[in-house]
């Protein structure tokens, strides 16, 4: 088997691959670990991103 090279792949085809090799937790964990790094809050659904952004908005204009 070829060795991935996690660290070339961006977010999204790192997502993919995750997504399609459920059995590899290194990149599974290589994907959790770019997704901590992080700053902010992660939204995971609309409604999610729409009180996210309502917080914003209301905190500006404040």
């Amino acid at each position: 088997m070829t060795q991935m090279n996690f660290e070339q792949m961006s977010d999204k085809e790192l997502l993919a691959y995750v997504r399609t090799h459920p059995q590899d937790t290194e990149a599974f964990h290589k994907y959790m670990d770019r997704l901590s790094d992080r700053p902010g809050v992660l939204c995971t659904t609309d409604e999610e991103a729409d009180a996210e952004m309502l917080r914003r908005v209301n905190q500006q204009a404040s």
